[in-house]
């Protein structure tokens, strides 16, 4: 899977960040950058939403199995 599929930024391509000394006002967002941030935004809590499922798995109450001790 290549960078950009999932959403992460692409630092060859990364304009917008990209400032000069002589720049005096702020560049205008376009909507290629705002594309570009809901990606980043998605993937960023497609990754939040994996790690809470593998700590919650991890550290989480075991499930009740039905075989206890009979009595």
């Amino acid at each position: 899977m290549q960078a950009q599929e999932i959403g992460y930024t692409d630092v060859t391509q990364d304009q917008f960040s990209q400032r000069q000394i002589k720049d005096s006002r702020k560049p205008k967002i376009t909507l290629a950058h705002l594309n570009r941030l809901k990606k980043m935004r998605a993937a960023r809590d497609l990754e939040t939403l994996m790690k809470q499922d593998l700590l919650q798995l991890m550290y989480g109450a075991p499930q009740e199995e039905g075989g206890g001790m009979g009595i």
